[in-house]
């Protein structure tokens, strides 16, 4: 007994030890693809003002209309322990936490796969995660998903335990990721069917059961409440209020159904499940998933359950019409698994194992870093756009919205602003207004009728409005656009120009014949 624990405690050491170091080396990589000086927008940018608004009031802003709290909930602590004017800072603060979150997840991702297989085909898994171009670059991003995914991974662990305190504490954690991402939920249904199956014939651990629904239920209904007292979206009540109208509003609303198409989402799913397992992983899964599925192998089928329900909220999404791979980075740990069932098949035929493993986590590692490099973002184009997007929010008046890069504008409202600071106390401003039009005539008339004060056109490479991309080329053929910003002028790769208007001329223009 004594050799036994003993032996145990050893390769427990080299394991941690062997983490550690794969930790610290998916640190350096991703710090050198960390942005530098580029504030966050979309997603990211709303998770940044709550966290400052609650890290100032203690509290959630009243009527703050989000969901998911837990993020910015967590980044609010962060926030109280830092010391810094510049909002830029925060912004990194807030990537950091998300890379550290990205990192962390590789400890119950080696656990969760030492429940299916021996040390080194568990190390290979943890590091399939840990260098994952996807996971990496989205690590960087500032979003919810490093800490979600964090949760999910450890809940699996925890719920695939044999010891019933870990079984518990899984229900808790469940519980904390459904405060971090409400779609969470979802998976207390396959978490009841496969306790009650796999313990059906132990009372003893049906009686668990319900105590670990009760700590769920514990865990979830004080935010509940907090936010309903609030006037926020709860995420419980919402979750069901929002399958009523999907399915209300698909029966009798022409443009629901125009936006929701299930088709278009089943075509998508396994496109961005593909995408991510590159560049290595993706050859791995379909033989071992299909090969596994004929086996009788119970956790795997009760894992494959679970990533069935995980991937209902990115069949929505893509049904949505939404278009990101992250979507389904959240299944990507339960895929991993199943691609070390052929990896552990291929391993055993050599004879020295643990070095065709070292050599197969080298190759995950070099691959990694070479994906990254063919997809890394130009940097300094979005430096380029940042400073485009300053001079925009220098202008007196409105403009259009010049493709992606035109994000940046709103942040540009916290550049004069000493941080940390309210929201409510940022007076932003609406800068971007759409247009609409299939001519330039149109367009310009659009602008016209909304008060637009500035266009923004650039070269036909870069915009979505292939219409004002002529105006981009062939200024000289509209008087009544006087260009006021030109990027060529400062060397930029983002080729943009800014025109004021002159509707008097435009008028003009309208009724001569000359008007292109």
């Amino acid at each position: 007994m004594l050799i036994k624990n003993r032996k145990y405690n050893s390769d427990l050491s080299r394991s941690l030890f062997f983490l550690i170091i794969i930790t610290i080396v998916g640190f350096i990589i991703r710090i050198n693809y960390l942005p530098d000086n580029i504030p966050l927008t979309l997603d990211a940018f709303r998770y940044f003002l709550l966290g400052t608004d609650i890290s100032i009031l203690g509290n959630l802003p009243v009527g703050y209309n989000s969901t998911n709290n837990g993020w910015p909930l967590f980044l609010s602590v962060i926030f109280q322990t830092f010391r810094s004017e510049n909002y830029l800072d925060y912004m990194t603060l807030q990537r950091m936490c998300s890379i550290i979150f990205s990192l962390l997840t590789v400890i119950p991702m080696y656990f969760l796969a030492k429940k299916f297989f021996r040390q080194e085909i568990a190390m290979v898994g943890a590091c399939f995660f840990l260098f994952s171009p996807y996971i990496i670059e989205n690590s960087l991003l500032g979003i919810t998903d490093s800490l979600f995914i964090f949760l999910i991974v450890s809940f699996l662990s925890l719920f695939f335990s044999d010891k019933k305190t870990n079984i518990i504490c899984s229900f808790v954690i469940l519980g904390i990721s459904s405060l971090v991402r409400y779609e969470s939920l979802l998976l207390i249904i396959p978490t009841t069917i496969i306790f009650l199956n796999k313990y059906k014939s132990d009372i003893y651990f049906r009686k668990l059961y319900f105590l670990g629904l009760l700590l769920f239920l514990i865990t979830i209904i004080p935010m509940t409440l907090w936010k309903i007292q609030m006037g926020t979206p709860d995420g419980l009540t919402s979750l069901l209020d929002g399958a009523y109208v999907v399915i209300n509003e698909n029966s009798i609303n022409s443009e629901t159904i125009d936006r929701f198409d299930i088709v278009r989402g089943i075509i998508n799913l396994p496109k961005y499940i593909g995408a991510s397992l590159l560049p290595i992983c993706f050859i791995f899964v379909p033989y071992s998933i299909i090969s596994l599925l004929r086996k009788e192998n119970k956790n795997f089928r009760y894992l494959v359950l679970m990533g069935i329900f995980v991937l209902i909220p990115a069949l929505y999404a893509y049904s949505r019409g939404f278009e990101e791979t992250r979507y389904v980075f959240v299944v990507l740990p339960i895929l991993i698994i199943a691609s070390l069932f052929l990896i552990e098949k291929i391993i055993l035929r050599f004879g020295k194992q643990n070095m065709v493993a070292g050599g197969l986590i080298a190759l995950i590692m070099v691959s990694s870093i070479i994906y990254l490099d063919f997809r890394e973002p130009d940097y300094e184009y979005e430096k380029e756009s940042v400073e485009v997007a300053r001079f925009v929010s220098d202008l007196p008046g409105t403009i259009n919205g010049y493709g992606p890069e035109t994000y940046y504008v709103e942040v540009m409202d916290l550049e004069d602003k000493k941080f940390p600071i309210l929201s409510s106390e940022i007076n932003f401003q609406k800068k971007v207004i759409g247009l609409q039009g299939e001519t330039i005539n149109e367009i310009i008339q659009d602008a016209k009728d909304k008060g637009l004060s500035y266009l923004a056109v650039t070269s036909a490479s870069q915009n979505d409005n292939q219409i004002l991309s002529k105006i981009y080329h062939e200024e000289h053929n509209y008087p009544y656009l006087k260009k006021i910003f030109d990027s060529k002028d400062y060397g930029f790769k983002f080729n943009i120009k800014i025109f004021e208007m002159n509707y008097n001329e435009f008028e003009l223009a309208s009724n001569s014949v000359l008007l292109p």
